[in-house]
């Protein structure tokens, strides 16, 4: 077996395993969350609602179940009969720059799976969603976000990879460093501007208007040193009647968002100390400490690839004897599938972690925390009919934050 054969099969056989594995994993989440109704879980849902959340999870399963088959099967089917190297040989009769062919070729696949990928999300949102009660999402809001996202990925992904290429092609020694260099430059850029130059694309960001509320909340914020002017709600009924909040940004250039749906379904104070736990997220430097991991991550990828790129068998492996930057960088994120699983295992570890610090602060810096947080937690979960039983390997898998009786017996504490 010569080395391009091996590493065909290699990636076939990463691409299996990782299909095998969330298969079972998922096998293993369903059968965990359909656990007779607890003591704890009782303080959440009522029996009605315990089978609602139930039957909730079970059709969210059965159609990752089918998307995750029919996924796999096309992957598959583009390596093993060659279709990306026919893409590549029809690019390159076309085109003989070879920075434009990558661009060309990327912006053909995202463009592809986009599309492929809409069927999907419109069953996920008014099929599943709408049964349930969550969707608010309009077929012409979800025609515009569709537009507006792939749109948004070529805009900004083609020229960072048109870079990226650039350097490869320049200073091929020197490009693990200097491209993860240009990857962590945008990154930044992202962590500090992204919310306040995307967000509003999709949706309305307007400071918290006067009120008892942000009477209750400027008080907060003063007695921890949080500018108020960086408090927004955020529109987010138009889509969905789900619950949340989020914090983002770097330095002077931070805002915490409060979704509408949350303000309307919790109370001022439970409101009050889901904020303190984001402000938490601000003082105990969580996006300091994310952005600089996730960066690890992008320099390990970034050296590997520097290491292998220049291999012509990585393109050999996808059926092409022509070596090419896309084909071969494709190659390997097929094969770095599981380094990647491990380092997403690590960062959830980390987020998990995290929203336990931030419950701390929360508890430590809003008397009336331990109470209102409890009770927010609840309504959060019932609004959106969280599986209270999640498998631990599903957690661990899949799981930026504890799992809300996880979260409660903590606060309990």
């Amino acid at each position: 077996m010569n080395t391009s054969d091996f590493l065909l099969l290699s990636i076939v056989t990463f691409v299996l395993i990782d299909f095998g594995a969330g298969m079972v994993i998922n096998y293993l989440n369903e059968n965990s969350k359909n656990a007779p109704l607890s003591a704890e879980a009782a303080e959440i849902y009522n029996p009605d609602e315990y089978a609602k959340s139930m039957e909730y999870g079970t059709a969210k399963y059965k159609f990752e179940m089918l998307t995750s088959v029919i996924t796999t099967v096309v992957i598959l089917s583009a390596i093993i009969l060659g279709w990306f190297a026919k893409l590549d040989l029809q690019i390159r009769e076309r085109i003989e720059n070879d920075l434009f062919e990558t661009i060309v070729f990327v912006g053909i696949l995202i463009v592809v799976s986009s599309l492929i990928s809409i069927p999907g999300r419109y069953y996920s949102t008014f099929i599943i969603e709408e049964k349930y009660g969550f969707n608010k999402t309009t077929k012409k809001l979800f025609i515009t976000d569709s537009v507006k996202q792939l749109l948004l990925s070529l805009l900004i992904g083609l020229p960072l990879l048109y870079l990226i290429a650039w350097i490869y092609q320049e200073i091929q020694s020197m490009f693990w460093l200097v491209g993860w260099l240009l990857v962590a430059v945008f990154s930044l850029f992202m962590f500090v501007f992204g919310t306040r130059i995307f967000l509003p694309m999709f949706n309305k960001l307007k400071p918290l208007p006067a009120g008892d509320l942000r009477d209750e909340i400027e008080m907060y914020c003063q007695s921890q040193g949080f500018p108020l002017s960086k408090l927004y709600e955020m529109d987010a009924s138009k889509r969905s009647t789900k619950l949340n909040a989020f914090f983002s940004g770097m330095g002077r250039v931070k805002i915490i968002g409060l979704f509408d749906t949350l303000i309307e379904k919790l109370t001022i104070k439970e409101v009050v100390a889901v904020l303190a736990h984001e402000v938490g997220h601000y003082k105990r430097k969580h996006v300091y400490t994310m952005f600089a991991f996730s960066n690890v991550q992008t320099l390990i990828m970034f050296a590997l690839m520097g290491w292998l790129l220049s291999n012509p068998d990585l393109s050999k492996a996808l059926g092409s004897d022509i070596p090419s930057f896309h084909l071969s960088i494709l190659a390997f994120f097929l094969l770095f599938t599981p380094l990647s699983t491990l380092l997403g295992l690590i960062n959830n570890s980390f987020s998990r972690h995290n929203e336990y610090q931030a419950d701390q602060f929360s508890l430590d810096t809003y008397p009336e925390a331990r109470e209102h947080m409890y009770s927010a937690l609840k309504k959060l979960s019932l609004e959106s009919l969280s599986n209270l039983n999640p498998h631990p390997l599903y957690v661990a898998v899949h799981y930026s934050h504890p799992p809300i009786l996880a979260r409660l017996a903590n606060l309990k504490k």
